[in-house]
């Protein structure tokens, strides 16, 4: 009879054949051990390039909990900002954002829309950050839920101004540095191109096959470094990061801080409870990644690109998959389901344990 393992890792190489992405990485850490881990495929179909720990993957929108919550976190225990004070404190002109705080963004209750191609009209960083500042609220703060990219945009550029560096710098000397992420930053160098998970289709490059070049059509058009994608990295580094939470912060973090990233936030007559930590989606929010198995306290992020970091801190349990789905394609269905079986055999695997 089949092992758990030996199910997961048909699953992964069947997806693999079925050209659901060209690669894949994974792995599962229990009370500060990895429980497993293991990569398949390769990292583009042209070289035939073998997937690794190593492999470096566009994070896409886990650079808005990785990079840029995580940033506000270590910004806020400093005493640089707080969670209540008002976007406007450092874009005063935005006169309609009144009343929108830095929690409202951190939790998608901002009442800014999802997403805008601004990439379509601006031309440069400072044009699309203009753009984001005078795009109109759909609903008033706190009342109600709408992951939105623009919020982690307007995050990212307030990040710059508290710390007075650009994201990427704040990114490598507050966050990789003291946690030793030696492959995890934005705009990977040109050396590292041999071990990078090629991606493809994106709306304003869509011939191009992408290595190291955002595949985020936005956080392109914004130079590559954004607060809600641009980040590249690799599963050995995530695991360092996962590892950090699940102790309770050390050495980056205070055990308190971590404990407001693990619990939801969103409490009210106008909101779902849960749905939203101050990093990750909470149950019940159907952005969660949790697959069957998974029990409904587990927080955790996705990436558009194919990723996936996911928490339970009751038992200490981390887990990330990382792929390059849209290499092949920008159509989800496959991905998703392929996903949620993986999801529930890393279930089963770490309940066995």
């Amino acid at each position: 009879m089949q092992t758990t393992v030996q199910r997961l890792e048909e699953t992964i190489q069947g997806a693999i054949e079925r050209r659901v992405f060209p690669g894949a990485a994974c792995a599962l850490t229990i009370g500060g051990r990895v429980r497993y881990q293991g990569a398949w495929g390769t990292c583009d179909t042209d070289s035939q390039r073998a997937v690794s720990a190593e492999t470096i993957f566009d994070l896409a929108s886990l650079t808005k909990p990785i990079s840029t919550a995580t940033s506000w976190m270590v910004a806020i225990e400093r005493g640089m900002a707080t969670l209540e004070q008002d976007i406007t404190h450092w874009f005063p002109d935005a006169k309609h954002l009144q009343g929108v705080t830095i929690r409202h963004l951190l939790t998608h209750t901002s009442g800014l829309p999802s997403w805008k191609p601004f990439y379509k009209q601006a031309k440069n960083r400072e044009e699309m950050l203009e753009a984001v500042l005078r795009t109109p609220s759909d609903k008033q703060p706190n009342s109600g839920y709408e992951y939105s990219d623009l919020g982690y945009m307007l995050l990212g550029a307030a990040l710059e101004k508290v710390f007075d560096r650009s994201q990427a710098e704040i990114f490598r000397e507050e966050i990789a540095a003291p946690l030793g992420l030696s492959d995890t930053g934005y705009l990977p160098s040109n050396k590292l191109t041999d071990r990078i998970a090629a991606t493809a289709h994106s709306e304003n490059r869509s011939k191009k096959s992408l290595k190291g070049e955002v595949h985020d059509e936005n956080a392109h058009a914004l130079g590559g470094i954004a607060g809600h994608a641009g980040l590249f990295g690799t599963l050995n580094d995530l695991l360092k990061y996962a590892q950090m939470l699940l102790k309770g912060g050390k050495p980056l973090l205070a055990y308190y801080t971590v404990q407001q990233m693990f619990t939801p936030q969103m409490h009210g007559k106008s909101l779902p409870n849960g749905t939203q930590t101050l990093a990750f989606f909470a149950h019940p929010n159907s952005l969660l990644a949790r697959g069957d198995l998974f029990p409904t306290r587990c927080v955790g992020h996705t990436g558009f690109t194919g990723t996936v970091i996911l928490f339970d801190p009751q038992i200490e349990l981390g887990l990330v998959f990382l792929s390059n789905h849209v290499y092949f394609s920008r159509e989800k269905a496959a991905y998703l389901d392929t996903r949620r079986r993986i999801l529930n055999l890393l279930a089963t695997l770490a309940s066995r344990e």
